[in-house]
């Protein structure tokens, strides 16, 4: 049996699952983003609640950027606890979407399935021992 957790197999499949779904969950945030630059050009609205929703998606496209980053380059310690909360906030995103009618129930549903696993896949991640100077 290894020495250290972040070689177990279960930990291996875990970095592997949260690495691909925190890439996906870029590329969806990126595509939000521009969706919500192009809604923000193009609103007659108060100027200030357009600025914010763009800030809100470029702040969290910026997260998830950085956290995925980190996850391709290693198995540190914060990037299972960043996962974890945006995993968590995911899920509210998802039961919001199913219980106020946002979307259809299959994007609100697609969003709760994403978060679950995203979040048992934090969960089994363990990070790299750190060398002992």
């Amino acid at each position: 049996m290894p020495s250290t957790p972040s070689v177990h197999r279960r930990s291996i499949i875990a970095w592997a699952v949260l690495r691909v779904l925190l890439v996906l969950e870029s590329l969806l945030l990126a595509g939000v983003t521009i969706f919500s630059v192009v809604g923000a050009i193009g609103s007659r609205g108060p100027v200030a609640q357009s600025v914010s929703i763009v800030l809100m998606a470029v702040l969290a496209l910026i997260w998830v950027v950085v956290t995925a980053v980190a996850a391709m380059r290693g198995n540190a310690s914060w990037v299972r606890g960043s996962a974890l909360t945006i995993h968590v906030l995911i899920f509210a995103a998802g039961t919001g979407c199913l219980q106020l009618g946002i979307g259809s129930w299959q994007f609100g549903f697609a969003l709760v399935a994403v978060s679950l696993l995203g979040f048992a896949a934090a969960v089994l991640a363990r990070p790299e021992a750190r060398p002992e100077v």
